[in-house]
């Protein structure tokens, strides 16, 4: 397997790779709300990048971000497809996106996760990652992890 890095500005075709592989990826949790805004996201925000991993032309995973200071970038989503769980994709993303981060301009990478998402959280400590703080969106806490590059 090997990442591929798409930056901005994206075709409408990506784009809508992306929204697909995301509603895989997230099931029920994907409202058209949701889905909607990630477009949004993909061409307002600064600096953002998608790693992706592909398979017989099917994007299988991918790894998005964009800078949330000059120095800080926000690890915003990222993903596994189902059928691809548990093969590696999500640490080869991350690695990536973090080989690609530094040394350079990002000082610090960071990410907000649900507690309950053991998996992703123990990929971020994985990686280097430790809990900076915690906060509430609605009614869901979400643990504030950040690593120094």
């Amino acid at each position: 397997m090997e990442t591929h890095l798409y930056e901005p500005p994206f075709t409408q075709h990506f784009i809508d790779r992306f929204v697909d592989t995301s509603d895989r990826i997230f099931g029920q949790d994907a409202d058209d709300a949701w889905l909607n805004s990630l477009q949004w996201r993909l061409t307002k925000m600064p600096d953002v990048t998608v790693f992706a991993v592909e398979k017989d032309d099917n994007l299988i995973g991918y790894k998005a971000g964009h800078a949330l200071a000059y120095d800080r970038y926000y690890s915003w989503l990222g993903g596994a497809d189902p059928d691809h769980r548990r093969e590696g994709v999500g640490s080869l993303l991350m690695e990536a996106q973090h080989k690609w981060l530094g040394p350079g301009r990002f000082k610090q990478v960071e990410t907000y996760v649900e507690p309950q998402n053991t998996a992703m959280v123990q990929l971020n400590i994985k990686h280097g990652f430790v809990v900076g703080g915690q906060f509430m969106k609605g009614d869901k806490p979400f643990l504030i992890m950040q690593k120094e590059l």
